[in-house]
């Protein structure tokens, strides 16, 4: 009577030790989100993960259905976060099997999207101009060119102000349309205008 009782509890503890039943949590860091919105899934199950409220701190995410010893994990950026692109860290993979450890950790990074400002040229038939956004990089426009690019990336959402720091010889050039907030796209809109000082 006893060992009908006692097989059972025995065989339980064999599996155990066995680790055929061990199951692995799917989750990992995220260093750099700013913006709402990024969502990723592992097969069906799926998690949204907020930014940090201080927006610099790095988040910790976690996948609410555990995978048993040897499944396989395919983490999937279903939905990138506003104005953001995350990728996975260096050293960590999307992909892999549930095995040495007792939490996957997959690890990623997001990075604010930068973008270009630029527009046209008209009036510029000598060398001297120079442009320049901020603190940033002094652009020398090149003369009888008939469009730009200043070559500094703006970050999105961040304000920019092209300004001109020095005036070509003989001419006075006024830049329109060179302050904003960068959206998500190029600004192409921007016009330089030189005319004889």
């Amino acid at each position: 009577m006893k060992a009908m009782y006692l097989a059972p509890i025995a065989l339980a503890l064999a599996l155990a030790g066995c680790g055929g039943k061990e199951s692995y949590g799917v989750g990992g860091t995220i260093a750099g989100l700013k913006y709402a919105g990024l969502e990723l899934t592992n097969g069906s199950d799926k998690v949204t993960v907020q930014p940090p409220a201080d927006g610099t701190s790095a988040v910790q995410y976690q996948f609410s259905r555990s995978i048993d010893y040897g499944d396989e994990y395919t983490i999937v950026i279903t939905k990138q976060p506003s104005h953001q692109q995350c990728g996975v860290a260096s050293g960590s993979s999307l992909t892999g099997s549930a095995g040495y450890t007792q939490t996957i950790s997959v690890n990623l990074v997001c990075a604010v999207k930068g973008y270009q400002v630029g527009g046209t040229v008209t009036g510029l038939d000598v060398d001297g101009l120079v442009i320049i956004n901020g603190n940033g990089t002094e652009y020398a426009v090149p003369k009888s060119t008939a469009t730009f690019t200043y070559p500094d990336a703006i970050l999105s959402q961040s304000s920019y102000g092209l300004v001109v720091l020095k005036q070509p010889a003989g001419k006075s050039c006024a830049i329109a349309n060179g302050t904003g907030v960068m959206q998500d796209a190029a600004v192409t809109n921007v016009a330089i205008t030189c005319v004889p000082a």
